[in-house]
């Protein structure tokens, strides 16, 4: 269940625009995953970096970032959060 602790979308990309946010969500196939994740360019593989903002301006529940331990683009909905230590 979400907690009311749980930032809303554009404060979660505020967030991961300066650094490093560790949030545990669920995923669509139900099982629990615990993400360190970010958007900030300097933390991001220079090969992997995107010209645009990945986060489609128009979906207020999605989020685009860059997992730190994986070294790939992931994505999660702000709806599945379980858990956000930003």
């Amino acid at each position: 269940m979400r907690s009311n602790k749980i930032p809303d979308r554009n404060f979660i990309l505020k967030q991961l625009y300066r650094g490093v946010v560790n949030l545990t969500f669920t995923k669509a196939n139900g099982e629990s995953r615990t993400m360190n994740a970010t958007l900030a360019t300097q933390l991001i593989e220079s090969n992997q970096l995107k010209e645009s903002s990945p986060n489609p301006p128009n979906n207020d529940d999605l989020v685009v970032c860059w997992d730190v331990e994986e070294k790939g683009w992931r994505s999660f909905k702000v709806s599945t959060i379980t858990e956000y230590k930003g």
